[in-house]
């Protein structure tokens, strides 16, 4: 009898130790899966982050060769208000002032598209910062810039340092790209 039961301790012991060996096959085996799963999003990971660069490089936003510094492209036909008197000394220019984000104001970009005339034509816009101070309650034609003023559109025409005409009415700005 007593050999019985070793077998009998033996069977359960076989069983025990399958059991735990079960157990520590599936904590490998789940193991296994996490690291499968941080595999695939490293590589997800991965993906993305060579995604972005190539899109960068393609756009030009990053280059291996240049500085990664875009110039800013000035319009020479951009004009501030405190400067608008040093473009030209001895020939005749036209100023178009507009507010150029303001969608009734079109009207002046059309015209101003179309023109075909011998002068030059450069623009003011009033919705710039650094045009403000020359925003009033009402449009006052000066030389002085101190008292300069718009309210609204105005079309000037300057030689040297001195405003010739000024055309400050919508009809009048229309009829005079009209003429030319």
């Amino acid at each position: 009898m007593g050999k019985t039961m070793n077998k009998k301790q033996m069977i359960k012991e076989q069983k025990r130790l399958k059991q735990e060996r079960k157990e520590v096959e599936s904590l490998f085996k789940d193991d296994k899966d996490v690291y499968k799963v941080f595999k695939i999003a490293l590589g997800v990971l991965l993906f993305i982050g060579l995604a972005f660069v190539t899109i960068n490089f393609a756009n030009g936003t990053w280059s291996l060769t240049k500085s990664n510094k875009k110039a800013t492209e000035i319009d020479p036909t951009m004009l501030i208000a405190g400067t608008m008197f040093n473009k030209e000394e001895d020939t005749e220019y036209l100023v178009l002032a507009y507010d150029m984000k303001d969608q009734n104001d079109v009207v002046y970009a059309a015209l101003a598209s179309n023109y075909t005339g011998e002068r030059h034509l450069y623009f003011l816009d009033l919705s710039s910062g650094f045009n403000t101070k020359f925003i009033g309650d009402k449009t006052v034609i000066s030389n002085d810039l101190s008292k300069l003023k718009f309210k609204g559109a105005a079309l000037l025409v300057i030689k040297g340092d001195k405003i010739t005409k000024s055309y400050t009415t919508e009809k009048d700005i229309v009829n005079f790209f009209s003429q030319k």
